[in-house]
């Protein structure tokens, strides 16, 4: 039986015993100051993939989810929203059926993934709005293609993601919504009017909010207003430090509150590898990753969700309610059930300080296994 000890997100110290891949028992502890944060696992709704592969190319590629997996888990995220981006449609298609295929038959990895985030093809065309997506496999789009896609996928698609300026976007966001999917607005620069009659069809989400987006908008005439403003629109935001400044990060999510504001890593292919170029991308020094020569155009986050957590830290948040942002909020968000730190329940979670070098992790439990010899860093690959 192994034993740990930390504070609950709720404040609340305690031991925490295991027995095989269960919680034995919760006791009460005195509290004290060296303490550390223990915490259900993190979670990423937008992955795009790591250590040079994608979920796009899990058709050529299906052990993308496991070595994704592995890696992320280091990091303390243990569920994760496989991401597939824009490319050509027929390759999306054999990736989902290739990823559906393995979870069906690997429990450990449908655990890690609990389903898919469609990010491409319905986005915007324009340059700045569609970001490092490509224009040429961009589609006008059509309730009977989402089907298909989520068919190949074995119905494991929980985001679909839309610019509700296209033609038909409103048709397919209503047929979208009263099926259950996570409509999300993404890569795209719609007026007002057209926002708001997005959510009266159904959309219920903004992914990466303030990026996505040309470097120079009008300053009162853009979509982020509009979304900021509604009600009824959670939004995803990319606290890696690069993707957005400090106080935009405090201001989204003091105008929508914390229940309605995730934290996202919109970790890609590349993240991980050393700085250098790989094809149309580059990364840098310290994880700054962008399209070849356009520093202004980011391709995709070179860290973990738990680069996320230390971001916010960095803001000065405390470490539990940083934690919660990157992991009850996202889960809540996307109907999403985690294990609770009480006796019966599956034994995963995370323990973690923030400290004067940063946030370290220093033991990730997975079904009652320990995944880490040493502690873990967020800018480690």
């Amino acid at each position: 039986m192994a034993h740990y000890r930390g504070v609950t997100i709720a404040g609340e110290p305690v031991e925490v015993s295991v027995d095989g891949t269960k919680i034995v028992s919760v006791q009460p502890i005195p509290a004290a100051a060296n303490l550390p944060l223990i915490a259900p696992p993190l979670v990423d709704l937008q992955q795009n993939g790591a250590l040079g592969l994608s979920f796009n190319g899990a058709h050529e590629h299906p052990e993308v989810l496991d070595v994704v997996a592995d890696h992320a888990l280091r990091h303390g995220v243990g569920r994760i929203l496989a991401t597939v981006t824009t490319q050509a449609l027929q390759d999306s298609i054999e990736s989902l059926r290739v990823m559906a295929s393995r979870l069906d038959s690997d429990a450990r990895l449908a655990r890690i993934y609990p389903g898919f985030h469609f990010e491409g093809n319905y986005l915007s065309r324009e340059f700045g709005w569609r970001g490092a997506h490509a224009a040429e496999y961009m589609r006008n789009p059509e309730w009977r293609e989402w089907q298909a896609l989520d068919a190949a996928a074995d119905g494991r698609i929980r985001i679909f993601n839309i610019d509700p300026s296209l033609p038909h976007a409103m048709e397919t966001i209503r047929q979208a919504a009263a099926k259950g999917f996570v409509v999300s607005m993404a890569h795209c620069g719609p007026d007002a009017d057209t926002i708001h009659a997005a959510v009266d069809a159904g959309a219920r989400m903004v992914t990466h909010l303030g990026n996505g987006a040309p470097p120079t908008i009008h300053r009162h005439h853009n979509p982020f207003w509009s979304w900021l403003a509604e009600p009824r629109l959670n939004i995803g935001l990319i606290a890696d430090g690069f993707h957005l400044p400090g106080d935009f990060l405090l201001a989204a999510i003091a105008a929508k509150g914390r229940d309605q504001a995730f934290l996202v890593s919109d970790s890609a292919h590349t993240a991980g590898l050393p700085p250098g170029r790989y094809q149309d991308r580059e990364i840098e020094e310290g994880g700054l990753t962008h399209v070849l020569d356009n520093r202004e155009i980011l391709a995709g986050a070179w860290h973990q969700a738990d680069r996320c957590v230390e971001r916010m830290c960095e803001l000065g948040w405390s470490l539990a309610d940083a934690w919660r942002q990157q992991s009850v909020v996202p889960a809540a968000i996307v109907q999403l059930e985690l294990p609770r730190i009480e006796a019966g329940e599956d034994a995963e979670f995370a323990i973690s300080r923030w400290t004067e070098e940063g946030l370290r992790l220093e033991q990730v439990v997975f079904l009652g296994e320990e995944l880490l010899r040493e502690p873990v860093h967020p800018r480690m690959a």
